[in-house]
Order: structure tokens, then sequence, then C-alpha cells
């Protein structure tokens, strides 16, 4: 019987933050220890003003954190050029989608990822239109290509923003509260889509910060609840999803139930 390598034994760790504090006027994010490990999936849970999306921009280096360290792939923050670490992390939020002009088409809205450009104006080359559509078409929504971006639905533009993120290759995919603005029908489908994006080994990491359990695909294997900017629960979804950990996150009696796979939670 061979022996397993100590190298193939080693976890590669994709997300390391330590004591990670973010102070605007107030402190938002406050002492964070989090650590993504490659091939994990994990939710990120709080009520409103938790510090959910602070926290997201803050490791993605769109705020500059009061303290603490964070390093993305083996790279430490302050110790590399962090807008070259940054390309190596997809954030899909809705902060870029008002930013785009109607009559960008989908295709042009993909390729501007590569550049972290909104409203692409250069020159695209088959090379670029090729890996666009393989982006596209990965994401099953390839005869999107040619339709203008004022003129697709919610759940249409949340997959071309995933496209775009995906133009860099990322090692982590962060999705901020990617069912917002779709309806009951749209939302079904989209962590229906989800589901299938996480199952997929070639992405490394994938967290999405939700306020809703509904929305948490069946395959994502982490959790962390936070409070006031501090970590409530962290760990296996299985240990930290529990009506206890809900009910002191959102401040009132919570009952989680579950039910193949899907979270559904009473108030």
């Amino acid at each position: 019987m061979k022996k397993t390598s100590q190298k193939a034994k080693e976890i590669n760790k994709i997300l390391d933050i330590r004591k990670l504090t973010f102070i605007a006027d107030k402190t938002i994010i406050d002492s964070i220890d989090w650590q993504v490990n490659e091939g994990e999936r994990w939710v990120l849970l709080g009520a409103n003003g938790a510090g959910k999306t602070s926290l997201i921009s803050t490791i993605c280096a769109y705020n500059t954190p009061s303290s603490g360290t964070m390093t993305v792939d083996g790279k430490t923050y302050s110790d590399y050029d962090w807008q070259k670490v940054r390309e190596k992390i997809a954030l899909v939020g809705s902060q870029l989608k008002r930013n785009i002009e109607r009559d960008e088409t989908v295709l042009e809205v993909v390729i501007s990822g590569k550049f972290a450009m909104i409203n692409y104006w250069g020159r695209i080359s088959k090379q670029l239109a090729a890996e666009a559509m393989r982006k596209l078409k990965y994401l099953h929504i390839g005869a999107l290509a040619n339709n203008r971006w004022g003129y697709i639905s919610q759940g249409e533009r949340q997959k071309v923003m995933l496209a775009r993120a995906l133009m860099v290759k990322p090692t982590v995919i962060f999705l901020d509260e990617p069912c917002t603005g779709l309806d009951p029908a749209a939302r079904k489908n989209f962590v229906e889509f989800l589901d299938e994006l996480a199952t997929d080994r070639r992405n490394k990491a994938i967290i999405m910060a939700t306020h809703y359990v509904e929305e948490i695909p069946p395959s994502f294997t982490h959790a962390i609840i936070i409070k006031n900017g501090k970590v409530l629960a962290s760990g296996k979804i299985s240990e930290v999803m529990t009506s206890s950990n809900l009910s002191e996150a959102y401040g009132q009696k919570c009952t989680l139930r579950k039910s193949r796979g899907h979270y559904r939670l009473e108030i």
C-alpha cells in the first residue's frame, strides 16, 4: 500500500482572516477570525446591519482594514500589490450592476470583467470574444451574448455578472445577496443554478452572503453567522445552522426546519 505524501495531505487554505477589524466612525467589523479551505462552500448570514457586506468589501480591499491580517491564496494584504491579489477574487453584487449602460451587450459586459472595467470601450479581439463566450456557455446563457443589458431579466443579469467575474479565473467567488430583486420563481431557479455551480470542483471556494436561509443551496458545506460585526458561530453547516444561533442572530425566537436539503425559518 502506497503511503500518502505529506504534500498531498496539506489543505489548500484559500482565505485566512485573523483579527480583522474595520472602523469607520464606529466599529463595523470587530476582530473577525475566518478560514476558508479549497472545496468549501460557505454561507455568510446575519441580520441587517450585522456587517456582512462590509466584511466582504474589506476582504476584497474596497475598505482598508483598521487592523488584523488578510491572506488570499497564500498572499497577505500589505505584502503584495493588493490590486493583483484582488484579481483572484470574484465579487458579484448589486454595486456594479447599477452603473452598466442599458445598451451594453452581454458579451461586452462579460469582457469588461477581464479588465476590471465598467462599460467596455476597448477593441474586442476574437480571442476575447471566444473566452467570454466560454464563460457564458458554462453558465448556460450563451444565447444572451448579443442581447442588450437593459433588456434581460434580473436572474439573467446575475448570471451575466458571474460570467463577468469568472473572466479573471478567480480563486474565491463572493456572492453578495445574489437573489436580491428576484421574484419567488426566479429565486428558486437561481438557487438551483448556484447549487450546480457549487458542485463543480473547478470553483475552488464560494462564499454567499444572504439574509435568508431559504437561499442556501443544498451543496453548501459551511456557515458563518455574524452579529454586530463579530462572529457568532462558524464551522460546518450542520453544526452552525441551529434555531438557537439564528434566534440570537436575528434578535427573536426562530425555529429552523430542513427538508430535502433546503432550510426554512419560522419566526
